[in-house]
């Protein structure tokens, strides 16, 4: 009987783990804005397309175009597209399209603050 239960058990461990979801970490950083052109992912966008241009570090590490990821903001929450490259940024920073920055950060005015960010 024991013999039944560890053997069941143990089939059923690995269904178990994979049904667990995984978590993103989450990013901290300065988010800024753009007026996008054509970005580093060979794609042309403008102020009003949902997109981000991430550091160069981050961008040649990760090789993102076309990931998205959530921003967080004083205004709320905007999911963009990686399209662009951000020479300026440190490793974690993000460059968004004013329509993004409006919709996460608030007003342009803002010109650059902290947000948080995860892989959506």
């Amino acid at each position: 009987m024991f013999a039944k239960f560890t053997s069941a058990l143990l089939l059923a461990l690995p269904l178990l783990a994979s049904a667990a979801p995984a978590v993103a970490p989450r990013a901290e950083g300065q988010a800024t804005y753009y007026h996008p052109g054509l970005g580093a992912c060979g794609k042309t966008n403008g102020d009003g397309d949902l997109i981000v241009a991430m550091s160069a570090a981050l961008f040649d590490a990760q090789k993102p175009c076309g990931r998205s990821i959530k921003v967080k903001g004083a205004a709320g929450e905007v999911t963009v597209k990686v399209v662009d490259r951000c020479e300026g940024c440190a490793y974690n920073d993000i460059d968004l399209s004013p329509t993004a920055f409006q919709q996460a950060i608030g007003a342009l005015s803002i010109g650059r603050t902290t947000t948080t960010w995860d892989w959506a």
